[in-house]
């Protein structure tokens, strides 16, 4: 901002500063202290600008400036959470398992021991290594000394037992 702008806004804002500020409050319609901060941080803003000598009218300028400027900033606290919803966030509830689901959960499991338990062990143990450990079906064969297709259909053929005894499970809890 040239010297003459920039004493142009100085003394603006010292001379005139209780006028501006019951402007600026006025047209915000709050408190003298929001109108305070706003014109402070007008003179922020308008103090590195190198054209408010130019400004035919300087006091009109500063106080839309500052107007502006304030309900900018009420926008953006308007956008940030409160503090009921902070306080909120913490007394989220409980979304872990309840007994009724714990009980649920385990009679799940002990039924998927049983069917495991009752495959035959070549192929409880294929499932297993296939699904639990990652382990590939053309490792499974070199490993079972079986072909890739016959670990496949025993995979398989051990899914379709699972899944049946789920269903029953299913069936039973309706």
């Amino acid at each position: 901002m040239s010297v003459s702008g920039l004493g142009k806004l100085r003394a603006l804002l010292t001379d005139r500063y209780d006028v501006l500020k019951s402007q600026v409050a006025k047209r915000l319609g709050s408190s003298s202290d929001m109108a305070g901060d706003a014109l402070h941080d007008a003179y922020v803003r308008l103090a590195v600008r190198d054209d408010f000598d130019k400004v035919q009218y300087p006091q009109t300028y500063l106080v839309n400036a500052a107007v502006n400027g304030a309900i900018d900033q009420i926008r953006r606290d308007v956008r940030l959470v409160s503090e009921s919803e902070i306080d909120g966030l913490f007394e989220l509830p409980y979304e872990g398992p309840g007994p009724e689901r714990t009980v649920d959960g385990n009679a799940r499991l002990e039924l998927m021991v049983k069917v495991l338990e009752s495959l035959p062990p070549r192929r409880c143990a294929l499932l297993v290594e296939y699904r639990v450990h990652g382990t590939g079906t053309t490792e499974l064969a070199r490993r079972w000394g079986i072909s890739k297709v016959m670990v496949r259909r025993e995979i398989q053929a051990a899914h379709k037992s699972c899944l049946e005894a789920m269903s029953k499970l299913e069936q039973n809890n309706k």
